[in-house]
């Protein structure tokens, strides 16, 4: 069981001393020295604890490599996309629909020349998206996307504000606003407003 030596490995990657972990966990410094001796092993109930403090899954504790194991492995794909995600301290931050100083909106600036094919790319955003700049890519976001042009996918969980959208497919909640709207195919929740738009089919999920 390698549960002591990841227990062990874990505290020293977040620079906690045994005392610090203890006092967090609400038990005995000498308990975590025990456990990470081999001498004894944390209590069933305190796993999902000792998880939760070093951002971890519970099946990691017990792993043969907890290096490979981080709060980040969820995120971690072979792909090419490029993943945004928010983290304070050693914690991923929930994503929510409402603005406020816990769920931030992460502001992407994108480069001048981002309509040069060379320049394409795909994001996946873990939170609301906020560009003044062109984004010349598929775009997945978790909350809202606000920019001013998007040349590219988009998938988002919340409402969609761009000024220009070329796509193949959108879907979304709402497309709040958006002035020049292209794309083959729509799928939205709620409402499409666009002062110009061409699109050969709309669907309207339930």
């Amino acid at each position: 069981m390698n549960i002591g030596n990841n227990i062990k490995q874990l505290r020293q990657q977040n620079n906690l001393t045994q005392e610090q972990v203890a006092d967090k966990l609400g038990v005995s410094y000498q308990a975590v020295s025990k456990w990470e001796h081999h001498a004894n092993t944390p209590d069933i109930a305190l796993l999902p604890q000792i998880a939760n403090l070093f951002g971890v899954s519970i099946d990691a504790l017990f792993s043969d490599n907890i290096a490979g194991h981080s709060a980040l492995s969820p995120f971690m794909k072979d792909d090419d996309i490029i993943r945004v995600v928010q983290i304070r301290g050693t914690k991923i931050l929930n994503v929510s629909p409402i603005l406020s100083p816990d769920t931030p909106p992460i502001e992407i600036v994108f480069p001048h020349d981002c309509n040069d094919r060379t320049q394409y790319f795909k994001v996946e955003v873990y939170g609301h998206v906020i560009s003044d700049s062109s984004i010349n890519g598929d775009v997945v976001c978790h909350q809202t996307v606000t920019s001013s042009t998007i040349n590219g996918d988009i998938k988002s969980e919340g409402n969609i504000d761009v000024k220009e959208l070329n796509a193949q497919k959108v879907v979304c909640n709402n497309i709040t606003d958006c002035y020049k709207l292209h794309a083959k195919t729509i799928e939205c929740a709620g409402n499409v407003a666009s002062a110009n738009l061409t699109c050969d089919q709309i669907i309207y999920k339930k």
